[in-house]
């Protein structure tokens, strides 16, 4: 039976969940961006605030105001979503405002988990408002005392349930093993049945009052009638768990009125019934939990099993210590006291056990779906509440182990001896079930808070996610380095400048959580090591240049991956420490460039499009040189040791433009008119494959399963060619008139594509043909991108805007933009690749000159092409971090040598203002692991331990019969 009792909670969650529509939520609504951003300042009124939020609002209860700076609305109060965006909440403004700070005020309310949020911001208009620290979310909203205080009764209420049905199955079959313990424990079985059944009506009941105080505490939130709070998506939920609680009060009162009508003990099917109906309602408390912030289902199967497991746990130890053993010491058989506790403490146990190892590898995984960066999670409220949680689930097992490890072995010494159970302490055993209870219910109101509070993230906004405050930024020009740490015990804005090979200033400033300068800070220091190279650690003191800031000079001696340790020392409190892992290069301003060209040997050639072959030591360049009357195309090798050039002729196609170099050494070539070809340089033969439509073929990639994507400009669509089959099929883009114009692939296996047409990037599941646009939001814009490269060291897109004469860096997961300085606003930003010391290279087409820019700092430089008019489109960089450039009307392919001089620069005593958001080095996943091998193995040997226990209690029991 024990182990088909282990399907009812796997069906009963997926039942729920066919019933009941997923939406993604979060714990609150939190505002990840607008429009204007919070703290800027416009030269002019824009037409209308945009704010975006974290998860789906309900528009019909949901407000936002701008106030002026005479505190009357300019708004036209006519909210709405933004571009059908059910994240995000707009409202127009009144035309020609005048100069001055204005508010932004929000209340928004979670379509999902019932939350209402509050928020506000400033901008300016004309002029620059005061800028505070980045929002942070009240108190109230961090903790939600009036939704915890209306859930709670339903948690304490729903683990009474399950646990006690669950217990009633489980707890007596070893019992009926023994004749004479079972005939004795019957004639209490029919009382502790009844009073189950009462346990698991109070439960019931406990969870329709929740459910009441949940819809009102909403109705009130939202300032509207319980029906129309019913009406809200959250209301669909509710309206599921109020039909399935309701559901259970019948069966419970059904099954207790038979009790009593016909004197017998309720069936184990009645009792599954109560136990399903109790995992049902468990089900929408997932629903509504942190487990549904990351829209997985996983996420909330598994937030179901560690609550289904939890309430197992601690709704048993409510059924043991208040109904079950103070009836089972009260038995008339001396004999049978100690032998039934004795029976009934190891098969408890044995599912404790187990629940702790499910709940150790479902709570760090939960954990870690919805945030992973633990020192974020340690510094919140949040993880507070869950380290208090953590110590009372540890005080819980200590006294289980109690329980198993003494009271257990008394009770056997009684059962052998024949004594009683009152002068061996077994007789106190119900009160300590009792306490125990208590702590479990202490536990399960730090859960409620866990549950309505705010996620870290919600707490700590400016911690989130990259340029919370706007999704669209623009990265300062040599800023340095500065990057914010966050601790368990405090804050430390970090400034190194100018963050490259030779001498840095450093300075550190220490902050407590509430944001406050830290107090009590005597000294600081810093420790560098370069692990790589065996050096360190360095440690350098500081000078103190104010109260909680200290600064230092201090020298990376060699370019690579520097850890630094960075401590406040506080004698009369926890130090403040962190570390973080810098990857210093030199300063642009000390690089060397050599540039060597090749020039093709031909009258007349226009080289496009570079391709690395590092098998055969070659740079392949097809050229894009149209012939009239030939059909012939040619495809020019460069020996990269030599500098000579072999000319490999393809027929059937006059021009060569884009080109990808597959796994076994063929090279897949476009000419642009409409055709694919595959050459063998080996055989030098080649084979053509026609579009099945008319078009202009802008770019080639092939992905990681061999297949090939061609955008086609006019057709809006891209191409994909199955070379096994030899069958094209295509994605069409979402956007009319997108005019795709390159094609890439990134890490994970998607291919991106630039859309000069519509401003925007599109992102094509390789898998799936799902694609994903991205642009940034209000009026920002992407002025013409051209090319998507993937950093190859990061996950970071980088995108060069033609017309923007810049580029920008897009961050995938948190679909933010960076815009950085132009390097030359001349230049037309086009093909991109980086060196080896980490910056990004990119041609600027119509100016002979490469822009050279470390995106880490800001710091840009350029490289002089001295051939006139060279025209560079296209370039790469090889394994050596050589940067190769493609001169078309040049004639010529170029190879820049990149060096390191000597740092020439002393940094000054400046002090860069920290502005970028955490960067969590604790990550969650470097701790989660080895804890879950070691909590399983654990609860494996607790488990053996408890089953042996069993079985050599039965078989005592046993012989006193």
């Amino acid at each position: 039976m024990g182990r088909r009792l282990l399907y009812v909670p796997v069906m009963v969650a997926v039942a729920a969940l066919l019933i009941v529509n997923v939406q993604q939520a979060s714990a609150h609504p939190i505002l990840t961006g607008s429009d204007p951003r919070p703290f800027a300042s416009v030269s002019s009124t824009p037409p209308e605030v945009t704010v975006h939020f974290s998860e789906a609002i309900e528009i019909d209860y949901s407000k936002i105001a701008v106030l002026g700076p005479d505190g009357s609305r300019v708004d036209r109060n006519d909210p709405g979503y933004a571009d059908g965006d059910t994240a995000s909440l707009r409202v127009s403004l009144q035309p020609n405002l005048p100069e001055g700070v204005y508010t932004v005020t929000t209340r928004v309310l979670s379509a999902v988990d019932g939350h209402v949020v509050d928020n506000a911001f400033t901008f300016g208009i004309g002029v620059a408002p005061v800028e505070t620290d980045s929002p942070s979310a009240p108190q109230s909203d961090v903790l939600s005392p009036e939704e915890s205080a209306s859930r709670f009764p339903g948690m304490v209420g729903q683990i009474i349930v399950v646990g006690a049905a669950f217990g009633t199955l489980w707890l007596w079959k070893p019992l009926e093993k023994v004749p004479w313990l079972a005939n004795a424990v019957a004639a209490r079985r029919h009382e502790i049945d009844r009073k189950m059944l009462g346990l698991v009506i109070i439960g019931t009941g406990l969870v329709l009052a929740s459910n009441a105080a949940m819809i009102s505490v909403q109705a009130y939130e939202i300032n509207a009638s319980i029906g129309d709070a019913i009406a809200t998506k959250f209301g669909t939920i509710w309206t599921t768990r109020m039909i399935e609680s309701s559901i259970l009060m019948i069966i419970a009162v059904f099954v207790q009125r038979k009790m009593a009508r016909e004197g017998a003990i309720p069936s184990r099917a009645e009792m599954i019934a109560i136990l399903v109906m109790g995992l049902a309602v468990l089900v929408t408390s997932s629903l509504i939990s942190h487990g549904a912030a990351t829209g997985q289902t996983a996420a909330i199967l598994l937030d179901f099993f560690h609550n289904a497991a939890a309430s197992i746990w601690i709704g048993g130890v409510v059924l043991m210590g208040f109904v079950v053993v103070p009836r089972l010491l009260a038995l008339s058989d001396e004999r049978a006291r100690p032998a039934a506790i004795s029976i009934l403490i190891p098969r408890f146990s044995t599912v404790v056990v187990t629940i702790l190892g499910l709940s150790v590898i479902t709570g760090p995984l939960l954990l870690f779906m919805i945030e992973d960066n633990l020192s974020l999670t340690l510094a919140s409220t949040y993880g507070r509440v869950l380290i208090i949680k953590l110590a009372l689930a540890g005080v819980m097992v200590g006294m289980g182990a109690y329980s198993q490890a003494v009271v257990q072995k008394k009770a056997v010494a009684a059962m052998a001896g024949g004594q009683s159970i009152q002068h061996t302490g077994v007789g106190r055993y119900g009160r300590t079930l009792k306490a125990e209870a208590g702590v479990g219910i202490a536990l399960l109101l730090m859960v409620s808070l866990m549950a309505n509070g705010a996620l870290p993230e919600g707490e700590f906004p400016q911690y989130a996610k990259d340029d919370t405050q706007s999704a669209f930024a623009q990265a300062p020009a040599d800023r340095g380095y500065v990057q914010t740490l966050i601790t368990s015990a405090g804050r430390i804005d970090l400034a190194v400048k100018p963050y490259a090979v030779g001498q840095n200033t450093f300075t550190l400033s220490f902050f407590d959580l509430d944001g406050k300068p830290a107090s009590g800070i005597e000294s600081a220091s810093v420790k560098m090591t370069n692990v790589e190279r065996g050096i360190g650690p360095i440690t350098v003191e500081t000078a103190k240049k104010s109260e909680g800031v200290y600064t230092a000079e201090a020298a990376f001696g060699i370019a690579g991956t520097w850890s630094v340790v960075v401590e406040g020392v506080r004698p009369e409190s926890t130090n403040i420490v962190a570390s973080i892992d810098l990857d210093v290069g030199p300063a642009v301003s000390d690089l060397a460039f050599e540039l060597t060209e090749y020039r093709i040997p031909t009258s007349r050639s226009l080289p496009l499009f570079p391709v690395l072959d590092g098998e055969r030591n070659s740079i392949w360049v097809g050229d894009s040189l149209p012939v009239q009357g030939s059909t012939t195309g040619k495809i020019w090798q460069l020996d990269m040791a030599t500098g000579n050039y072999t000319l490999h002729e393809v027929q059937g196609a006059a021009i060569i433009t884009q080109m990808a170099l597959d796994g076994n050494g063929m090279l897949w070539y476009i000419d642009p008119t409409g055709i694919l070809g595959m050459y063998d340089p080996d055989t030098r033969a080649n084979k053509n494959f026609q579009l099945p439509q008319k078009g202009i073929v802008s770019g080639l990639v092939m992905d990681g399963d061999g297949n090939l994507w061609m955008p086609v400009v006019q057709l809006n669509r891209v191409f994909r060619f199955d070379p096994s089959t030899e069958q094209f099929t295509y994605v069409d883009l979402p956007t009319a008139g997108s005019i795709p114009v390159a094609v890439s692939l990134d890490r994970n296996g998607n291919v991106w594509v630039a859309e000069s047409g519509s401003d925007r990037i599109a992102m094509i599941d390789t898998k799936t043909g799902a694609v994903t646009e991205y642009a940034p939001p209000g009026s920002n814009k992407l002025d013409e991108p051209t090319v998507v490269f993937q950093d190859p060291d990061s996950n970071t897109l980088f995108i060069s805007e033609h017309t923007g004469h810049t580029v920008t860096a897009f961050n995938p997961l948190f679909e933010t933009f960076r815009e950085y300085p132009s390097v030359n606003d001349g230049g037309l930003p086009f093909g991109m690749a980086k060196d080896r010391f980490g910056n990004l290279w990119y041609a600027q087409h119509e100016i002979d000159r490469i822009a050279v820019l470390d995106p880490r700092t800001g710091q840009s430089t350029e490289v002089k092409i001295p051939t006139p008019g060279s025209f560079v489109q296209y370039i790469l960089s090889d394994d050596l971090g050589n940067i190769w450039i493609a001169e078309q009307q040049g004639a010529k392919i170029g190879k820049i040598v990149v060096t390191a001089r000597p740092p020439m620069q002393q940094p000054g005593p400046e002090e860069p203002e920290p502005e970028q958001q955490a960067e969590m080095n604790l990550p969650l996943a470097d701790y989660a692991g080895p804890g879950i091998a070691a909590g399983i193995i654990i609860a494996g040997l607790l488990y053996a331990k408890s089953a042996t226990d069993l079985r050599r209690n039965v078989r005592e029991a046993s012989k006193l019969g």
